[in-house]
């Protein structure tokens, strides 16, 4: 990728959109991912016939590494579509 990179201080906050076709299968999702990790999970925008559900997942993340596995471990995720 081109262009400015992103640059961070970690310790910080972060959110990752999830998003799936069934909102349990999506918590079950983040919470096997996330394990005792304290975050705050809320409801985001759904698709107007609801075939899609999004959750936001805000959280502090340590490091870039620790952000990217998140995210890498939330898309491999059979029940997630998508990660935002």
């Amino acid at each position: 990728m081109d262009g400015p990179r992103l640059e961070l201080k970690y310790p910080c906050e972060w959110e990752y959109r999830v998003i799936g076709a069934d909102e349990a299968q999506l918590r079950a999702a983040i919470e096997g991912v996330l394990g005792d990790r304290p975050a705050k999970v809320t409801p985001g925008r759904s698709s107007t016939g609801g075939k899609w559900v999004t959750l936001v997942v805000a959280l502090e993340v340590a490091s870039e590494e620790d952000r990217l596995q998140l995210y890498e471990a939330l898309r491999g995720h059979e029940a997630v579509k998508i990660v935002l």
